[in-house]
């Protein structure tokens, strides 16, 4: 998505993260540790860690090209053509945590993207070429799909989770 204004982003940042989270908390946590969310493998809880480590990602993108870098996008020895070898490594990276440090770390990611986007000038945000690394691009496109944009695919996975579960409940029998 193009955005028009800084104050379009951070809506649609902070509406798609209270969205997912909405949808997530929808779902008791006792079953955050099921697999089978997105592939066979993937639990909520390595959702959140994937959400998390994108953001990460974008962040040291932001930081490098701060330091007059150019990052290896996606990341170091990885193409885009292969983030879905990408997302298999972040997710055994990260599928042995906690919950609860997963959650954290989410939670501290969203705040720190947050006030990024929130202390940025509109100029920086939206205008195409204003950093070196994202060349012919404005930040947006790539502070978008690393939150808000990610995090509407997110409820979306979350919302076929949910729509397969209820599919797969045997149907009540009428009283005879």
């Amino acid at each position: 998505m193009k955005y028009r204004s800084k104050s379009q982003l951070l809506e649609s940042i902070r509406t798609e993260h209270d969205g997912f989270l909405a949808m997530a908390r929808s779902i008791p946590q006792t079953r955050y540790l099921e697999a089978g969310v997105w592939g066979d493998s993937w639990t909520i809880k390595d959702l959140f860690a994937h959400l998390t480590e994108w953001e990460q990602m974008f962040l040291g993108w932001y930081r490098q090209g701060l330091r007059g870098e150019d990052p290896a996008l996606p990341a170091r020895g990885c193409k885009w053509n292969q983030t879905p070898e990408l997302n298999r490594a972040i997710w055994r990276k990260h599928k042995d945590k906690p919950w609860r440090r997963v959650h954290e770390e989410f939670e501290r990611s969203y705040r720190e993207i947050l006030s990024l986007a929130e202390g940025l000038a509109e100029g920086q945000l939206l205008a195409a070429g204003r950093f070196r690394w994202t060349r012919k691009h404005p930040l947006a496109s790539y502070l978008a799909p690393n939150s808000c944009s990610h995090y509407r695919t997110a409820t979306k996975i979350l919302n076929r989770l949910l729509r397969r579960q209820r599919a797969a409940r045997p149907s009540a029998k009428p009283s005879e």
